[in-house]
């Protein structure tokens, strides 16, 4: 057994040596003929090929940067050329390089930033290290102090000195603006001097505050959190308030850095067994570092950038958009990489709405903004010393006579004193209100948006989180391939709650639905920020009762599946976590459970064959690369990853709870090793 232990412990790339391998290497009978071409065989292997028929094989020839054979040990020494390399895998599993479907790899590159690593932090912990990390010298981003990777849905317990997130980094400074970036790049937390810098429509510096949320931001309110009295608690949502408090250029902290350093960006892939990706939304900005990797001949991924234009900073002051000017930029930067093998810019990102994660730890809670085809429940939280964390104790009736009367009054301009409301009645007036979240853009321009940028020969990569927004993002596909014809194959990605009604759609109009499958499990913190506004979690089941609307339609991807449609993924890094994880990731899909806890709504639970292919072959075509990559076939690109166990293995057996755990010993692109976790 130690032997043995020994033996796989050992480099696996063996040269080889003519005075040991020659009878593999020299085969007379294949040597000098035109199959024995192979410049690398790879034999005693467990090959996933991701063919059509989910074949394994155990050995593969490649010559230069293809596969110029696949099958047999004996068939593929049969291919290699005298001198070729063999390599003994060991009986290890190969997959080909994986497909990140969505990522944001310039976000995710392991800089030097303050971060608070998406840990579930307390406010006062927040306060300690939001002070001691932005006094370190550099780690300031101009006058703003930025610290990244908040974890909004999870901590954030007030105590005895703080009780909001404002209250928490006022203590970091009363004169510099302070700003959390939430870890997924939709919530954020601000202190009061950055409240205190909001201009208004007509360039007048009013600050965010009760009254200004009630006249000058009204549009905003939704997007800003208030404690029981009104005033913003610091909790923001979307970049829409940011860019009131003069905050928008900060959504990339750490640029500066990532230029410096742009070898980075392949350690964010290369590790993980990324060969290709899809950059989820590609700032025109940030494309330097992509020039600069491919002018050094670094660049060892075949990507595709989704680039992201707001279609509101294009319109005038009656809402018309120009999109001859904003196609005309995104024509611009097509063509620039039309040339170049290993990047094109031929997506268009949109995103159709924001988040379905409401705020407990607001009064009142602040409700989610995602698109709902429903309206969102008004749930009363309280405090639980036990748990350390908030547990719904009842609902609002929002149809009831006092409800009415009270939305009378506050659309009136007429709020009631929320202390005492709320002493009487123990809720907050407000959650009087009834709310379907909204669109984030209006949605005559979503469908302008939509259809002519397929009619420019753009493919749509669409974030769609709530039901009615993936509902719209449909109508837009519909009508813009009625318009324009089918040739376009478009994305919608999060696709956190589907209608049952509009799973046949993804096939209909060959819509790929692209999935993070980490987020299709249980996490019961950041299950309390949403589900409880859709389903009623007070009974038996709490929060996870079957037949709830969001339990029951939630990630649904057995059934889009099964109803046609063709599912894929991606790992949305550096939201969580800057680690695409795609094992993570897999082990979700088979399981919908991750780390111990239990599955969330096993009957949307895909195979292992399904969850690979969703990383490779499925994923290739989603981004029009299957001609040449995603699965392992004579003809396509060397493309593949040498793994550290069977993943097919372990979720055959009822093991599926440690393919999060598999390393990638080698990568390999485009017939070069890129990668070893040996050297």
């Amino acid at each position: 057994m130690k032997e043995t232990l020994e033996m796989l412990a050992r480099p696996f790339s063996i040269v080889c040596l003519l005075f040991i391998f020659a009878a593999a290497c020299s085969d007379p009978g294949s040597a000098g003929s035109p199959d024995a071409n192979a410049e690398k065989v790879f034999i005693n292997g467990r090959i996933y090929t991701a063919d059509e028929e989910n074949s394994f094989v155990s050995a593969i020839a490649i010559a230069g940067d293809e596969i110029v054979g696949v099958g047999g040990d004996d068939e593929m020494r049969a291919r290699a050329a005298e001198g070729a390399e063999i390599v003994d895998l060991q009986g290890r599993l190969v997959l080909p390089g994986l497909h990140d479907a969505h990522i944001h790899p310039i976000s995710a590159m392991p800089v030097e930033v303050c971060s608070l690593e998406n840990a579930p932090t307390t406010l006062a912990d927040i306060a300690a290290y939001a002070s001691n990390c932005t006094t370190r010298p550099g780690m300031a981003e101009g006058e703003w102090r930025v610290i990244i990777g908040w974890n909004f849905a999870a901590g954030n317990q007030p105590g005895d000195d703080y009780q909001t997130i404002r209250e928490a980094l006022d203590a970091v400074s009363t004169d510099e603006p302070v700003i959390l970036r939430g870890s997924d790049g939709h919530h954020y937390a601000v202190n009061s001097v950055a409240l205190s810098r909001a201009v208004n429509a007509e360039g007048e510096t009013v600050g965010l505050t009760k009254e200004t949320l009630a006249t000058d931001f009204a549009e905003l309110a939704p997007y800003v959190g208030v404690d029981e009295t009104g005033k913003p608690n610091g909790r923001l949502t979307e970049a829409y308030a940011l860019e009131a408090i003069g905050a928008g250029s900060l959504l990339e902290s750490g640029l500066a850095k990532s230029r410096e350093n742009p070898e980075l960006l392949m350690e964010v892939t290369l590790p993980r067994g990324i060969t290709s990706f899809l950059d989820a939304a590609a700032d025109p900005a940030t494309l330097d570092i992509y020039d600069a990797l491919l002018a050094d001949d670094e660049f060892h991924a075949r990507a595709h950038l989704a680039l992201y234009f707001d279609p509101g900073a294009y319109a005038d002051e009656t809402g018309d958009v120009n999109y001859d000017a904003l196609l005309a930029e995104a024509q611009a930067i097509r063509a620039k990489y039309q040339d170049d093998p290993l990047i094109e810019a031929d997506f268009l990102k949109l995103f159709a709405d924001g988040v379905m994660e409401g705020d407990p730890l607001s009064d009142p809670p602040t409700l989610p903004n995602a698109a709902y085809s429903g309206v969102y429940l008004q749930p009363i939280y309280e405090w639980d010393e036990e748990t350390q964390w908030v547990r719904v104790t009842g609902y609002v009736d929002t149809q009831s006579d006092l409800c009415g009367q009270t939305r009378a009054s506050i659309e009136a301009g007429n709020m009631p004193e929320a202390a005492a409301f709320k002493a009487e009645h123990g809720y907050h007036p407000m959650q009087c209100m009834r709310e379907s979240g909204v669109l984030q853009h209006p949605e005559g321009m979503i469908m302008d948006y939509v259809r002519k940028g397929d009619e420019a020969g753009f493919t749509w990569h669409i974030h769609a989180i709530g039901d009615r927004a993936i509902k719209v993002s449909l109508d837009a596909i519909e009508a813009a391939r009625a318009a324009n014809g089918d040739e376009n194959k478009h994305i919608l990605t999060h696709l956190q709650l589907v209608r049952p009604e509009d799973h046949e759609r993804f096939a209909a109009n060959d819509v790929y639905a692209s999935f993070t499958f980490a987020w299709a499990s249980r996490d019961t913190q950041y299950d309390a920020t949403v589900i409880p506004f859709m389903d009623r979690v007070d009974g038996p089941d709490g929060m996870y009762n079957p037949d709830g609307y969001y339990y029951s339609n939630a990630y649904p991807a057995a059934s889009l599946q099964e109803a046609g449609a063709i599912v894929i993924a991606g790992s949305d890094a550096p939201v969580d976590t800057k680690d695409p994880r795609p094992f993570v990731n897999i082990e979700a899909a088979v399981s919908r459970a991750i780390f111990g806890l239990p599955p969330l709504n096993e009957a949307e639970a895909i195979s292992i064959y399904d969850a690979v292919d969703a990383y490779t072959i499925n994923a290739a075509k989603a981004l029009k690369q299957d001609r040449i990559a995603g699965s392992l076939e004579t003809g396509k690109k060397a493309d593949f990853i040498i793994l550290d166990r069977d993943i097919f293995a372990l979720a055959e057996s009822g093991e599926a709870a440690d393919i999060s755990e598999t390393k990638v010993l080698e990568t390999w692109f485009a017939g070069e090793k890129v990668y070893s976790s040996t050297e």
